[in-house]
């Protein structure tokens, strides 16, 4: 036989061969895929946020297909949960509401945006400031305002006021919880909806003490427990020199926004 010809005819059978073995394959370690994966990711917001605890909305569309409860996408509340009941065919029980706040309301007077700022020549990152950009008699707990969260947030739900400090927009915010983790500070955090649409919430996190808060911020929580002592409902304590709120144990009666002499006690308002 011919060189030529028997060569061809050597490659042609082996490429038949891998062919058939491929096929096999394939068939064989086929995974199956739902036809209703595509449908449920399409109704998924697509931010991809991880706020749901998967990786991603097409990894929360196939935790779904195995079981998981459809009503854990924070950005797309109950419409999206009960669009994804009715394609699964289950409940779409309760969503939980939550949204983001920055515990800061700085002060146009602030020493962190008139000295610290002002003698920073790093980049303009909250992240790499925070590491290198303080100085001893400014509050090292406020925010920094190169807006990190600003640029980390997929719903442009949060902006930088006048002051230069990070404020969320409650009626835009879907609590992803993107935000929460970009803060170098950790000033923002996911609040839940409770019983009550407004409840009171300290704006600040500053632990410097009386005169030296002052001075440093005009607003900053002063330690000073006027609000615990008028709290009703004694959901209110002073820790390291900064007021906490228990939101879950809050009746809304706005007694420690009057008693705040530094206005560092807000209303925090529900919006959906």
């Amino acid at each position: 036989m011919d060189p030529i010809i028997l060569t061809v005819a050597l490659v042609a059978a082996i490429g038949l061969v891998g062919a058939i073995i491929l096929v096999v394959a394939s068939r064989a370690l086929a995974v199956e895929v739902d036809e209703r994966l595509p449908e449920i990711v399409a109704i998924l917001p697509g931010a991809n946020c991880g706020s749901c605890g998967y990786p991603g909305c097409e990894g929360y569309a196939k935790a779904m297909l195995d079981g998981a409860a459809v009503n854990a996408c924070g950005p797309g509340g109950a419409e999206v949960a009960r669009k994804l009941a009715s394609c699964l065919g289950v409940e779409a029980g309760e969503t939980v509401v939550r949204r983001a706040i920055v515990a800061c309301r700085g002060a146009a007077d602030r020493k962190l945006i008139t000295v610290d700022r002002a003698n920073y020549e790093g980049a303009p990152s909250c992240r790499v400031f925070s590491t290198m950009g303080h100085i001893s008699d400014s509050c090292t707990n406020g925010c920094i305002g190169f807006g990190d969260c600003v640029a980390a947030c997929p719903f442009d739900a949060i902006a930088l006021n006048e002051n230069d400090v990070a404020v969320v927009d409650p009626e835009i915010c879907t609590g992803c919880g993107l935000c929460t983790t970009i803060c170098p500070r950790h000033l923002i955090s996911l609040q839940e909806k409770g019983h009550h649409d407004r409840v009171s919430f300290v704006l600040c996190h500053s632990v410097l003490v009386g005169k030296k808060a002052k001075e440093a911020c005009a607003n900053t929580c002063l330690g000073c427990h006027k609000c615990e002592k008028v709290c009703p409902v004694a959901c209110i304590t002073v820790e390291n020199n900064v007021a906490h709120i228990d939101v879950e144990q809050c009746i809304s009666c706005g007694a420690c926004i009057e008693a705040c002499p530094a206005g560092a006690i807000n209303p925090l308002v529900w919006v959906e």
